[in-house]
């Protein structure tokens, strides 16, 4: 495997310790030079710092010293961000968020998102698990959609940017139905937003680039 071509094999995988906190934050803003809010939200050291002194869990991956790739498990969630309304749960049930996630440049492409993704949701196993990712982002959201989440709304947060609520549930029986599906792209945001509001689901990318693919919930299953 050339240098260009790093393989995984050699990463080690740990969880972060608070030692580890400018390692984080120079990935973080790495990951995120030359992207818009709009697209990527930067945090700052304190939140950074916060998560890695009991806010939550942070799972890396290092090649030799330097870390490579991290995602976050967050627990302590603030009211503002508590998405148990949209998705059915009561005010008592525990739900974790996958709340950001960076991957060095030279190690993209060799599916860490998603590796990343799977780990985190093994530690919240048995529990509610959401995030959000921007529709303009869409090799984000058809990651954490290949990992069982699904789009159940569609929000404006941090600060008036458009964000996908995203989640997985324990128990939940919405089952994919493509045939009464329905494709559409980041032009139709308002759109999507109705369907949403009416029980759809994002499920799946559609087959043009930016779209999700949507879908109604069984009638017997309306309210």
């Amino acid at each position: 495997m050339s240098a260009t071509t790093p393989s995984t094999s050699r990463l080690q995988w740990r969880e972060l310790r608070p030692a580890d906190l400018a390692a984080m934050h120079a990935l973080h803003q790495a990951s995120i030079r030359g992207l818009p809010p709009a697209i990527v939200k930067p945090e700052s050291l304190d939140f950074l710092a916060s998560l890695l002194h009991g806010r939550g869990r942070v799972q890396g991956a290092w090649d030799g010293d330097a870390l490579v790739a991290y995602g976050v498990l967050q627990h302590d969630v603030l009211p503002a961000d508590d998405p148990r309304a949209h998705l059915g749960l009561k005010p008592h049930q525990p739900v974790f968020k996958l709340a950001g996630a960076a991957v060095a440049s030279q190690w993209r492409g060799h599916g860490l998102q998603r590796v990343l993704i799977d780990q985190r949701l093994a530690w919240a196993t048995g529990h509610a698990v959401f995030a959000t990712a921007a529709p303009g982002n869409p090799a984000s959201w058809r990651s954490l959609l290949a990992c069982g989440l699904s789009v159940r709304a569609l929000e404006v947060r941090y600060g008036g940017l458009p964000r996908y609520l995203m989640a997985r549930v324990p128990g939940d029986t919405f089952a994919a139905d493509v045939a009464r599906s329905m494709a559409l792209g980041p032009e139709a945001l308002d759109q999507q937003q109705t369907l949403l509001l009416q029980g759809w689901r994002g499920l799946a990318p559609g087959a043009k680039p930016g779209q999700l693919r949507l879908q109604p919930p069984r009638p017997e299953a309306r309210s």
